[in-house]
């Protein structure tokens, strides 16, 4: 089940990107609405593969 989240996080993660960076530079370095989504993407993809805790 891990395997298939990690894979369907990433498609998401790619369909988020190349929505919000369809028409401008990758380094455009203005704030908008797509940064900050983007960079929300891109924390939930990294949480998604982080090991996880057993204890």
């Amino acid at each position: 089940m891990k395997k298939q989240l990690q894979g369907i996080a990433l498609i998401l993660i790619s369909i988020l990107l190349m929505l919000g960076y369809g028409n401008a530079p990758f380094f455009d370095l203005s704030f908008r609405w797509s940064l900050i989504f983007s960079i929300i993407g891109i924390v939930g993809v990294v949480m998604t593969f982080l090991p996880d805790k057993k204890g």
